[in-house]
C-alpha cells in the first residue's frame, strides 16, 4: 500500500474511533468560540473528501442527495432545513468512503490531473498529492472536533 492511501487510511481510522467515543448528544452542540459543530465538522471531512477526490478526479460522488449542500464550506447547521446525517450514518460513510478510496486509486497515485487542483495558493498536480491535501484537510477537522469536545464537556460541568 502506498504511503498516501496508508496515511488517509490511519487518519480516517483516527477519525473514526474519536467519533465513536463521543456521546451523540454533543454532536450538535456550537461553541460560541466556533462556527459549526462537531455533527458539521465530520460532514465536512466527508463531503470535502468527495468534491476533492471523487468529483475531481473521476467525476463521481459516492455521497446520497443533498448531502454536500449541508457541509460545504460556508455553510452552518442554523441553516439547514432538512434533517442532517445521525452519527451513525456519519460512521458508515467515512468507513465505506476510504475502502472505496483505496479501491479507485490505489493504481492511480501517480496520475497526473487534466489541470491542477488550485486551492488558494497551493497546487496539486497528482492523484496522490490531493488524497495528500484530503488526508491533511481531514486531521485538521478531526482536531477541531476535540478542541470543540473539550470545550463542550468543560462548559456542561
Amino acid at each position: 500500500m502506498s504511503l498516501a492511501l496508508h496515511t488517509e487510511k490511519v487518519v480516517r481510522q483516527i477519525t473514526i474511533a474519536k467519533i465513536e467515543a463521543i456521546s451523540e448528544e454533543f454532536f450538535d452542540v456550537q461553541p460560541p468560540q466556533f462556527n459549526n459543530t462537531i455533527r458539521w465538522n465530520l460532514g465536512h471531512i466527508v463531503s470535502a473528501t468527495d468534491g476533492l477526490i471523487f468529483q475531481r478526479i473521476s467525476q463521481t460522488s459516492h455521497l446520497p442527495e443533498g448531502f454536500a449542500d449541508l457541509f460545504r464550506g460556508g455553510t452552518k447547521p442554523a441553516d439547514w432545513t432538512t434533517t442532517p446525517p445521525t452519527k451513525a450514518e456519519l460512521i458508515e460513510l467515512l468507513k465505506s468512503q476510504v475502502h472505496i478510496l483505496e479501491e479507485t486509486f490505489a493504481n492511480r497515485l501517480g496520475e497526473k490531473l487534466p489541470e491542477p487542483l488550485q486551492i488558494r495558493d497551493l497546487s496539486f498536480s497528482t492523484v496522490e498529492e490531493v488524497i495528500n491535501f484530503a488526508s491533511m484537510h481531514e486531521t485538521m477537522h478531526s482536531t477541531i472536533v476535540s478542541d470543540m469536545l473539550k470545550i463542550i464537556q468543560h462548559q456542561s460541568k
